[in-house]
C-alpha cells in the first residue's frame, strides 16, 4: 500500500513538474493564415501582434510602412473580379483589409471589409499593392502582410 502512495505520489510531482515548465516556457502566437485566391493558397505569416492568453503575452512589432515591408515578396496573382478567401487557424472576431500602393507607398484603399474579400464589389483597380490584414481577436490582435498585384480579366 505503501509502494502504491509513493508511485502516486511522485507521479502527481511529476506532473507539476512538467506542467509548471510547460506553462513557464508558454508564449502566445498569432494564428496561422490562409489566403486563398482562384485555388491558390499562400500562406501568410504575422508580422505584428500583441496576444495574451493563460496569463503569458507576447509582442511583436515590425514598425515599418506595409509596401517597403513587403517590396521583396513575389505578389500574388489576382483578378479584378477574384474574392481573396482568408482562412485563420482561429476564428478573430474581427478582420480588416487595407491596400498600399506600392509605387507610393500611400494608402490606397482603406477598412475594406467582408471575408471572402470581394475585389469587383469593392472595386478595387488593376494594380500592384501591399495588403495589411488586421486580425482581432478576444485575446489580441495581429497585422499580415502581403504583396497582391491586381490585374484586368
Amino acid at each position: 500500500m505503501k509502494t502504491i502512495l509513493l508511485g502516486i505520489s511522485a507521479l502527481l510531482l511529476l506532473a507539476v513538474i512538467v506542467g509548471w515548465n510547460t506553462y513557464k516556457s508558454y508564449r502566445p502566437t498569432p494564428p496561422d493564415l490562409e489566403m486563398i485566391v482562384d485555388k491558390q493558397t499562400v500562406e501568410v505569416k504575422a508580422a505584428t501582434y500583441s496576444l495574451r492568453k493563460w496569463g503569458r503575452a507576447a509582442a511583436a512589432d515590425a514598425n515599418t510602412d506595409p509596401a517597403l515591408f513587403v517590396r521583396e515578396t513575389p505578389p500574388i496573382k489576382v483578378g479584378r473580379n477574384d474574392s481573396i478567401n482568408m482562412q485563420f487557424e482561429h476564428s478573430p472576431v474581427s478582420v480588416t483589409c487595407y491596400l498600399w500602393d506600392m509605387e507610393t507607398g500611400g494608402l490606397a484603399y482603406k477598412s475594406l471589409d467582408g471575408l471572402p474579400l470581394d475585389l469587383a464589389q469593392l472595386k478595387v483597380s488593376s494594380g500592384d499593392y501591399a495588403m495589411e490584414i488586421r486580425a482581432k481577436w478576444e485575446v489580441g490582435y495581429a497585422l499580415y502582410n502581403t504583396r497582391i498585384q491586381v490585374n484586368e480579366e
